[in-house]
């Protein structure tokens, strides 16, 4: 999959990627956290900072995709309880 290229792509990624995690208190964070970081930037015109804000979103999808996988991987190994 390529990287997103729009701000608008770039959090559908985010919430895509949070629905990803194990847990229902994790998706919602992310969630949470997403749509405030969106809703503080959306007014922004600066081109500089608006390409520094979609950088550190690309970073983020990046550690919220690795931390999903990890998350469900170590999921999938864990002892059943008996």
């Amino acid at each position: 999959m390529s990287a997103p290229t729009t701000p608008l792509a770039l959090y559908r990624a985010i919430l895509r990627a949070a629905g990803r995690m194990p847990t229902k208190n994790r998706r919602h964070y992310i969630w949470k956290k997403a749509r405030s970081e969106f809703d503080a930037a959306k007014r922004e015109a600066d081109p500089a900072r608006i390409q520094f804000l979609m950088d550190y979103g690309l970073i983020s999808l990046e550690n919220i995709n690795a931390q999903a996988n990890h998350l469900r991987a170590d999921a999938l190994f864990a002892p059943s309880p008996r």
